[in-house]
């Protein structure tokens, strides 16, 4: 089967990870009844769907179950400004509101659950359970203390939810896969091939060769006018500038967690220092003075030219926003209070093409002369695999064998693909080679790939280790498996479709002020 990355499979999968997460959320300890009296307005709860709360506690529970998950998976600290900007508390409100939805849905077409299969439930709740066995005084407990519910209020969402989970799975069970459907994925990813591939990347190789004469660039510039252009507008960021200012500023520093106090004092400061300026005393004497940035104070707060991309958000809004010669207001960062005065501003430029053709002329030479090094080694290294010396040998890999993708100018190392199909578009490290993907893929067994190919601006090498062919005895080998795992990923888009749908004539009002980004820094 395919390594590679399937980025619908992937969110099929991710769509019944979220329901999962919200009935777990809402079965176990915390989860709320359906009786919960409506929110007067929007802000006192998380959202409505169809008039139903989902309220602030329900959200923030499952939010916080949430980054716990991320953060142990990530083996870190997951800060809370980086998860909304990734939108995580949108995601948790959105699975809330698709729980909702089901659960609607279960009540309109009638779904419900006995009495018998209820009862069958709580006690198989681990949560209910003492010694392994459910245990009345337990649930009374646990109901009481920590869910702070009546067992009816409990029992009757808990029904509602259950029934919704059985409602789910009507939708799951009308997915169905075509052995047609089987097949064509079979021939698609069930033909796979695993390489040992070395890439010769010319940027590895420009230690090797020696600077070009002037006349010798200048006769390449002359015939080469086309290349120098595609070049310049490939990379007309590198000889563009921005808009610069050269500024002065005055920090009074603070720590980097200040409290109120701590805040409001060295404003308070800043603004004294400030008016010492207003009252005639010179920017850079105070900045000499007082300032608390070691780096600048003995140029008088002089900061040289700068493009906006030097300094944080806030520093370089009041600085390009400020007339030359004008003082700013203090102006805070994580760094503390700022005082700004602008000396000189510039505007963006752009440095013509005939300005730099000579540069770009003299870039493009050596990179020519360094491809002519790197393809003969990548020559020499195909000729030695075809006569039985494994890439491996040639060249091994010192580096950590999970390693990712070879880096740009990096020294020839062999390293392995792994399998990928042949529906795959990239080589797995490589990158985009279709002709040497379709020369492995015409291979019939191991063996070394006649090369070398290109890969960008490199040469790859490359043999093929594994290869397995889509014949009848691996479908019908790997059939079963196939099936399964297609009809998951149906049961998914099916299951999703129907939540799209239940959505599309929903009434749902969401609490914006919980979505919204955390503010910047100061």
């Amino acid at each position: 089967m395919s390594s590679g990355f399937d980025a619908r499979r992937f969110f099929s999968y991710l769509f019944i990870f979220a329901i999962a997460l919200v009935f777990i959320l809402q079965f176990g300890p915390g989860s709320r009844g359906c009786n919960a009296p409506l929110a007067p307005t929007v802000r006192d709860a998380a959202a409505r769907v169809n008039g139903q709360e989902i309220s602030l506690t329900e959200f923030r529970r499952a939010y916080a179950f949430r980054l716990d998950a991320l953060r142990q998976r990530g083996g870190g600290d997951l800060p809370e400004a980086l998860a909304r900007q990734f939108g995580i508390p949108n995601r948790v409100l959105d699975e809330l509101i698709n729980a909702e939805l089901l659960q609607q849905a279960a009540e309109k077409h009638g779904i419900t659950v006995s009495d018998a299969d209820l009862l069958d439930y709580l006690r198989k709740d681990p949560s209910f359970q003492k010694d392994g066995q459910f245990d009345p005084e337990t649930y009374t407990q646990v109901l009481q203390t920590y869910l702070r519910k009546t067992a009816p209020d409990y029992e009757a969402g808990l029904r509602r939810r259950l029934a919704a989970g059985r409602l789910l799975a009507l939708v799951s069970d009308t997915a169905e896969v075509s052995e047609d459907e089987l097949r064509s994925r079979f021939l698609r990813e069930g033909d796979t091939v695993s390489l040992s591939v070395v890439r010769f990347d010319p940027a590895a190789y420009a230690g090797k060769i020696k600077a070009p004469t002037a006349a010798e660039v200048s006769a390449w510039e002359k015939g080469h006018a086309a290349d120098i252009a595609a070049y310049y507008e490939a990379n007309k960021k590198a000889y563009a500038k921005g808009e610069q200012v050269r500024v002065r500023h005055i920090l009074v520093r603070m720590s980097r967690t200040p409290s109120d106090a701590d805040k409001a004092a060295a404003h308070d400061k800043a603004m004294a220092l400030r008016k010492q300026i207003q009252d005639g005393k010179d920017f850079a004497e105070v900045a000499k003075e007082s300032s608390d940035d070691p780096g600048s104070k003995g140029q008088g707060g002089e900061l040289g030219w700068n493009e906006r991309s030097a300094f944080v958000p806030a520093f370089a809004q009041a600085a390009f926003n400020l007339k030359v010669g004008e003082l700013s207001e203090p102006v805070l960062t994580p760094f503390g209070w700022h005082l700004l005065q602008v000396e000189e501003k510039k505007p963006a430029e752009e440095k013509p093409l005939a300005s730099v053709s000579n540069d770009i002329a003299q870039v493009l030479v050596k990179r020519q002369r360094a491809a002519v090094l790197a393809e003969a080694d990548a020559k020499k290294a195909a000729a030695a695999v075809q006569k039985g010396t494994s890439l491996a040998t040639q060249f091994p890999d010192k580096k950590d064998a999970d390693a990712q993708s070879v880096e740009p100018g990096e020294k020839p190392r062999a390293v392995d693909t792994g399998s990928f199909p042949r529906s795959a578009t990239a080589i797995p490290r490589i990158g985009p080679a279709p002709e040497l993907m379709a020369a492995a893929f015409a291979m019939g067994r191991p063996g070394p790939v006649p090369g070398p190919f290109r890969a960008g601006d490199s040469f790859v090498v490359a043999e093929v280790t594994v290869r397995e062919i889509a014949d009848d005895a691996s479908w019908q080998a790997k059939k079963a498996a196939l099936r399964e795992e297609a009809l998951r990923q149906r049961q998914a888009e099916v299951q999703e479709s129907y939540v799209a749908a239940l959505k599309k004539t929903a009434t749902i009002v969401k609490n914006d002020e919980l979505l919204a980004p955390a503010p910047a820094e100061g």
